[in-house]
């Protein structure tokens, strides 16, 4: 029987993303024997405060791995891995083709689930790695659409990430996968790989439904080319301790904060040694004595109010002197400050010190650039895994389509990663190694935040092979100056 692997670590880690964070409170708490216990517990979660930093930090990682569609081509067994080859087998175009129509396909569904943060699989798998460790895709043929001549290429071959603790990956000893089970609502699915003939085996067991009936397990077999359709992503956790550690500072500061404006948050005056509004009157029961009678409506105070006081009557006709204390709104500074000392540790834990210099003009250029650098740094050690990951779902989803056609067609992937924001110190470094050969114009043009790089190249070659023709073959009206071209390495 397969354990679920859903620990205590992974649990905290994704409770802290998903925000749902008071069961760590750190601040002041009955003791659990006291007899108010629940009742308080209640009342300080009712006043929880929180600001989910974690959440903020792990999808600004993810957005810049994979919030632009990744880079990919294709090649068999007997092309040389380049991107740039003008002649590419039929082979290869039709595969792109199938797996072009697959992938708009999906986005549109995707576009179509109404803002679902769930909706997206490659998105939520690449999370699920960052906070815990490990995320899962997993391509499979939704039985509704299985026959039906109209479906789609996407509804035929979905790709989904199966919640968290649902899968189980077994290992050997020398780290290999011997099988995968995926366990869902209506059963588990089971898959072994045989290591000589490349072949998947899925076992299909069933949970007994409302009537208590038992579907009989099913079993088949596949050729995906030793390929599993579950895949694991394993990169270790953005989360450590510390970071935990200041979210829940953050947490208890503005808790504390709000707290104290409740109780203190007010301006308050204290009014002594004064007679309260009323009048004396005459005492039925004790003759030629008098008593006070209070005003019900208090002491009128505020905007339009003219206030007298009078002091208390005391032996011997004498009267006190009555006096009033103003306590001002309790001062926040502490609580601010706290949080922003916290929220600046965090982002620097999560090698994000950039959003800090952002709006801090103290800070110079040369560290600005430093500290994207260090950002970007932190991305180069999961995007192998996604790279991996999203072109084993191309070659799955090919030989999903024809596995005998298709069986030497592999896919290379390469993230367009990277922070969004680009400083001009920046763009002049891009140019520089590029017109220096040491970077390629495709690579250029990502780190310039050109979204499509190889329509842009298109282009430019375009205008390059004109101006090159208008200077050959001197068309009238052709400008005769020749205008540096971004991108070509020899412009001044």
């Amino acid at each position: 029987m397969l354990e679920n692997p859903k620990n205590d670590k992974i649990t905290e880690n994704w409770a802290y993303y998903c925000g749902d964070t008071f069961q760590f409170w750190t601040g002041p708490k009955p003791a659990a024997d006291e007899p108010q216990t629940e009742a308080i517990t209640k009342q300080i979660e009712e006043g929880y405060i929180s600001n989910n930093l974690i959440k903020e930090c792990a999808d600004r990682n993810v957005a810049a791995m994979i919030g632009l569609m990744p880079h990919w081509f294709l090649y068999t067994g007997s092309e040389v891995s380049d991107p740039e080859k003008d002649e590419r087998s039929p082979q290869v175009i039709e595969a792109e083709k199938i797996l072009q129509t697959w992938i708009t396909q999906m986005l549109k569904h995707i576009a179509m689930q109404d803002g679902d943060e769930d909706a997206n699989p490659l998105t939520m798998a690449v999370t699920q790695m960052l906070v815990t460790g490990r995320g899962y895709l997993r391509l499979y043929r939704p039985k509704r659409y299985k026959g039906l001549p109209n479906a789609n290429l996407y509804q035929k071959i979905r790709l989904h990430c199966p919640p968290l603790g649902s899968v189980r990956v077994d290992r050997d000893d020398d780290g290999e996968i011997e099988q995968i089970a995926y366990t869902y609502k209506g059963g588990t699915e089971i898959q072994s790989l045989d290591p000589e003939t490349g072949k998947l085996t899925f076992t299909v067991s069933y949970s007994s439904d409302d009537n208590n009936d038992q579907r009989l397990p099913e079993s088949w077999e596949s050729d995906f080319g030793g390929r599993w359709t579950i895949y694991e992503l394993r990169s270790p956790p953005i989360i450590n301790k510390d970071i935990k550690r200041m979210q829940n500072a953050i947490n208890k500061a503005l808790t504390m904060l709000g707290r104290n404006l409740d109780l203190a948050g007010f301006l308050e005056r204290v009014i002594t040694n004064a007679q309260t509004p009323g009048e004396w009157v005459e005492d039925p029961n004790r003759p030629g004595k008098q008593r006070f009678i209070p005003d019900k409506r208090g002491l009128q105070m505020g905007a339009g109010k003219t206030t007298f006081l009078s002091g208390i009557k005391i032996d011997g006709g004498n009267y006190t002197t009555p006096g009033v204390t103003y306590r001002d709104p309790i001062d926040i500074t502490t609580f601010v400050s706290s949080v922003d000392l916290f929220a600046a540790r965090l982002y620097l834990a999560f090698n994000q010190g950039h959003i800090l210099a952002s709006g801090d003009g103290a800070i110079s250029g040369i560290s600005r650039v430093q500290l994207r650098q260090d950002a970007n740094l932190s991305l180069d050690r999961p995007a192998p895994v996604i790279e991996n990951a999203f072109a084993n779902i191309l070659e799955v989803v090919l030989r999903f389509v024809e596995p005998a056609k298709y069986k030497d067609t592999f896919a290379t992937v390469k993230l367009r990663k990277g922070i969004n924001y680009i400083t001009p110190e920046e763009t002049a470094e891009t140019r520089t190694n590029y017109q220096a050969r040491l970077i390629s114009r495709t690579t250029a043009m990502s780190a310039l935040g050109v979204e499509d790089p190889d329509a842009e190249a298109a282009l430019i070659d375009e205008e390059m092979a004109q101006d090159a023709m208008s200077a050959a073959f001197s068309i009238p009206g052709a400008d005769s100056t020749t205008k540096p071209i971004v991108g070509n390495p020899t412009a001044e």
